[in-house]
């Protein structure tokens, strides 16, 4: 299944889409009140040259990302200036705005909207229960910090977040993962090789 950055044209042809994105979209947060503020103080150029790398990486291009992911890069600002999620709405809708004004194809608009939205319960006060991406990302992370794996139980935990998912979910699922840690979908694609060898990689 082709990422959204093979969508678009392959990496070179998505920094020509990026880069004009990244700059409109910060246009509109930075003249928007209800998000401003958070961007006090901040080196916004150095930031947008982060969120086009971090996003060509969330999207599926092949360079590494090194920064934070974006839970790590929200924490001060949800725990002491009460992001949440309704600042992620704002946020979600000038980027969705941002891309049909670059007249993205609608194909391509509609997944990366969705493949934002995994990031949602990340900002909500009250995360909801059902937030089987987290789930399955904590179960990773556990038994990536293990010496000794359990494969059993991720083998378990991951057939019953892939099991219904499409090819397309599976893109979605694959960038939403990025998108809360880099090196995440390395590892689950060489578990999956090695221990899920009858399902498409992740």
């Amino acid at each position: 299944m082709p990422s959204l950055i093979d969508k678009i044209g392959g990496p070179e042809a998505a920094m020509g889409v990026l880069i004009p994105a990244v700059e409109l979209f910060y246009k509109k947060l930075l003249s928007d009140d209800e998000v401003s503020g958070y961007f006090d103080g901040v080196d916004t150029e150095k930031i947008k040259k982060k969120q086009v790398e971090f996003l060509a990486y969330v999207f599926g291009g092949p360079a590494k990302y090194t920064g934070k992911d974006i839970a790590e890069a929200h924490k001060k600002l949800i725990e002491e200036r009460g992001l949440n999620e309704y600042h992620f709405d704002v946020v979600a809708g000038h980027f969705h705005d941002t891309l049909v004004e670059l007249e993205c194809p609608s194909e391509i608009v509609e997944e990366a909207d969705a493949i934002l939205l995994t990031s949602r319960p990340i900002f909500e006060r009250k995360p909801p229960e059902d937030d089987p991406l987290g789930r399955a990302l904590a179960e990773i992370e556990r038994i990536r910090n293990e010496q000794e794996h359990d494969i059993d139980k991720l083998t378990h935990s991951l057939e019953r977040v892939f099991e219904k998912s499409s090819e397309e979910d599976m893109e979605i699922i694959r960038s939403g993962l990025r998108m809360r840690g880099s090196g995440i979908v390395e590892f689950l694609d060489e578990f999956r090789h090695q221990h899920l060898p009858n399902k498409t990689d992740a």
